[in-house]
């Protein structure tokens, strides 16, 4: 039993904060917990972001066609709400299949 709970406990503290591939959330990008986004927040996340990953050794494929603040910024307004946050993360879903991984073969 002492050993069982030995490799649960290696095992979630490996996982923990491990996101893989999901897209981030809201309050990845709200850093001053605000409820809207501004592009000074949106830039500083973004870059944060792809140097983590870059530091993490994932592939930064496409990086160069992620969206940018006006892209998201939908009424112009110079903040992104979380509505339109969550619309964009939604329409970035529906053209996706499976884990991310291509198109698979003879697709």
């Amino acid at each position: 039993m002492k050993k069982l709970l030995i490799v649960i406990f290696i095992v979630t503290s490996a996982f923990a904060g491990w996101k893989g591939n999901m897209m981030p959330s809201f309050s990845d990008f709200d850093l001053n917990k605000d409820g809207q986004i501004t592009k000074v927040e949106f830039d500083y996340a973004h870059q944060k972001r792809m140097q983590d990953r870059s530091e993490d050794g994932r592939m930064m494929r496409n990086a160069v066609n992620s969206p940018q603040f006006s892209d998201i910024d939908t009424d112009k307004n110079g903040f992104i709400g979380a509505e339109e946050f969550k619309i964009h993360q939604l329409s970035n879903r529906k053209g996706s299949r499976g884990m991310g991984y291509g198109k698979g073969i003879g697709r």
